[in-house]
């Protein structure tokens, strides 16, 4: 018993000795480590509060212009083109990013509606010569442009207007594109060259099937 008693007493003791030494061992860690510790849990905090702050100023400030643009709308509806005008350019001024291109974009409409069909389509032309301009509504305003040059420019001028969309297949205007060559090469008494587009549009699988039925309904008449 007494034996018993000796061995539960040592067990005690080793096991006080195992957590002191774990203790110091601690300490000493914390003693070399501790103030690198206190930095890296301050810098993680640090980027995780900056990181939600940056988010939250980019949504609100995305939310600002979204409304700006709404406001523009609002007042192009009313008929305020110049108030309207005025909008759209306080986003195109502070350049942030698709807004400031949607709101040039909707400067056309603006002006189109107000019958400024000349200084729209010249806005148009600075769109496409814009290289840095969003691609894809670069590509709206290409085909908006040619829209209105289709009955009076000639093939060359269409042809190098549309020239950045006909060479992508894969291009989603690229149909669109196509299809006014060919009413261009029809205004122009060229059957043939129209009907070469129209077949080949037949042959492209980026070409929606609704848009190859109207180009068959097309060339039954040719």
């Amino acid at each position: 018993m007494k034996k018993k008693q000796e061995i539960i007493e040592q067990d005690a003791f080793l096991q006080e000795v195992e957590e002191d030494l774990k203790n110091e061992s601690l300490k000493k860690l914390w003693d070399k480590y501790g103030l690198f510790v206190i930095i890296f849990v301050a810098a993680i905090l640090t980027l995780a509060v900056s990181y939600e702050s940056i988010k939250s100023w980019y949504i609100r400030r995305a939310e600002n212009w979204s409304n700006a643009y709404s406001i523009a709308l609002v007042l192009q509806n009313q008929g305020k083109y110049e108030e309207s005008i005025d909008a759209l350019n306080m986003i195109i001024n502070k350049k942030f990013g698709a807004f400031a291109s949607l709101a040039k974009m909707q400067q056309v409409n603006v002006l189109l509606d107000n019958g400024n069909q000349e200084l729209a389509l010249n806005k148009l032309s600075e769109i496409i010569a814009d290289k840095s301009f969003e691609p894809e509504l670069r590509d709206v305003a290409i085909v908006k442009l040619a829209s209105f040059k289709q009955n009076t420019a000639s093939r060359e001028e269409m042809e190098n207007l549309l020239s950045s969309i006909t060479s992508q297949p894969q291009n989603s205007w690229y149909g669109t594109a196509q299809s006014m060559l060919a009413g261009v090469s029809l205004r122009d008494g060229d059957k043939e060259t129209a009907k070469n587009i129209y077949e080949k549009l037949l042959e492209n699988n980026d070409v929606s099937d609704d848009f190859k039925n109207k180009i068959k309904n097309i060339l039954s008449v040719l």
